[in-house]
Order: structure tokens, then C-alpha cells, then sequence
């Protein structure tokens, strides 16, 4: 009998791209109502088996969970938030939106990242007065598919982020 948990995933690396946007409502914003945004760290979903497929997901506070027929693995590294710094004027509000974003496999395969929610929730108005940063930490879902889309081996990809600010 063949253990159906013997597969091993690493998510390696992955990139983001920013994006910004401003949005003038009545009166233009002067240069100083410009936003910065720091990025302080990446996602990590962490090593984990697969069977049939499932999930990976982490929360905006930097928990792990997995649905599905996924088994995660405690590791060294065992997975992390996206976590940006904005400098901003305090009273703007910043919404985000992320379109889902296609990871590669070494092996071949995809798996899929959807960004789920933000602390602070999206949109949110920010409190800090430059040179002080408001800290924004983002949650994912990594979706893998069965053994055949989504074969053993390390994922990669990027993902593009849009800060409105408004």
C-alpha cells in the first residue's frame, strides 16, 4: 500500500509586486498626501504533504491551517504573514486589491494565492503621523490541486498588490 501523504511541499519564494494608486476625490492631494509603502516580510506557507488536494492558509496574525487532504509539517519555518509598513497621512483611507496570482512548481504544476483579508481590515484609515509607519499584515490561501496538477517540489511565483488611497 502506498502512503498517500508521501509527497512534500516547499513554498521557496514569493514576490510582489506594488502597486499604487491614488484617487482624487474633489480637490487634488498635494505631494505631501503621497503614500510609501516599506515591505517587512514575505509569505511562507511552510512544508506540508499532499494527498488529494486542499489548502493552506494563513491568517492576517501569522497562523497556519490546512483543509482538505493536506498535512502540514512543523518545520524550522513553519509559515508567515505578508507584512507591509505604510507611511501615509494620518486620517488616509487605503483599501488594497490583489488579484490571484499563479505559483510554478519545480516539478511542473500550479498552485494557486488568493489574498483573503488584511489587519486592519481593508479599507482602513491610517493613525500614524509621518515619519511613523502603519503596519498592515495580510493573510493567504494557497490553493494545490491533486497529485497531477500540483506535483511534490518547491513553488514560486509573485503577486501584485494595489494600495488605493483615497
Amino acid at each position: 500500500m502506498v502512503n498517500q501523504y508521501k509527497r512534500i511541499f516547499e513554498i521557496k519564494t514569493i514576490k510582489y509586486t506594488i502597486i499604487f494608486c491614488s484617487f482624487i476625490v474633489f480637490n487634488p492631494f498635494r505631494a505631501s498626501s503621497q503614500i510609501t509603502i516599506y515591505p517587512v516580510q514575505n509569505f511562507s506557507f511552510g512544508t506540508f504533504y499532499q494527498g488529494n488536494g486542499g489548502t493552506v492558509n494563513i491568517s492576517a496574525s501569522g497562523e497556519r491551517s490546512a483543509t482538505g487532504d493536506i498535512i502540514l509539517m512543523n518545520t524550522s519555518a513553519p509559515g508567515s504573514q505578508a507584512i507591509f509598513d505604510i507611511q501615509a497621512p494620518a486620517g488616509s483611507i487605503i483599501s488594497l486589491s490583489t488579484p490571484d496570482a499563479t505559483l510554478t512548481g519545480s516539478n511542473g504544476g500550479t498552485m494557486t494565492l488568493h489574498i483573503s483579508n488584511t489587519d486592519p481590515a481593508s479599507p482602513f484609515n491610517t493613525t500614524a503621523v509621518p515619519p511613523n509607519l502603519t503596519r498592515i499584515q495580510v493573510a493567504g490561501i494557497l490553493s494545490s490541486g491533486n497529485r497531477t496538477s500540483s506535483p511534490p517540489g518547491v513553488y514560486q511565483g509573485s503577486f501584485s498588490i494595489t494600495f488605493n488611497q483615497q
